[in-house]
């Protein structure tokens, strides 16, 4: 073997050992379809199917203010990644939730809420399922200033 083709083994060698440490970490591979061997269509490798677990602080249901007088609005916005249910509150009425009109971060969604004219002053909790967990956020009546 002559000098110049040991020296261009040895820096391919390095080159593939540096290239494989600097690389970004491999995530395992997802399973594969494969082909039906009497059809030729796809079929699923595994037919299991899981919801994706949140991380911490992905769900949230978040009011703004927190306070208001009967018959005043506030804004709800809520987070949920795993089947979101109906929010809900003994002292507002709850509009429709949208998300936003372009698509985007669907699991995010807004709306507005009235304080009912008849609420008690006090603090109250406003709920909704996000699957297994419930969110909630604390609410409070304030009393309506005298004119």
């Amino acid at each position: 073997m002559s000098v110049r083709t040991g020296v261009a083994i040895a820096s391919v060698v390095v080159l593939g050992v540096l290239g494989a440490g600097c690389s970004a970490p491999t995530r395992p591979a997802e399973p594969r379809s494969s082909p039906s061997p009497t059809t030729g269509t796809e079929t699923p490798a595994e037919t299991e199917t899981q919801s994706p677990t949140p991380a911490p602080g992905v769900s949230w249901l978040r009011v703004s203010p927190a306070q208001g007088t009967p018959g005043s609005a506030v804004s709800l916005d809520v987070a949920c990644l795993d089947g979101l249910g109906a929010a809900q509150s003994p002292v507002l009425d709850i509009g429709a939730l949208k998300g936003n009109p372009d698509g985007h971060q669907p699991w995010n969604v807004f709306g507005t809420a009235t304080v009912r004219p008849d609420a008690a002053p006090g603090q109250y909790q406003i709920s909704a399922r996000c699957g297994a967990s419930e969110l909630s956020a604390a609410f409070t009546v304030v009393a309506t200033p005298p004119r």
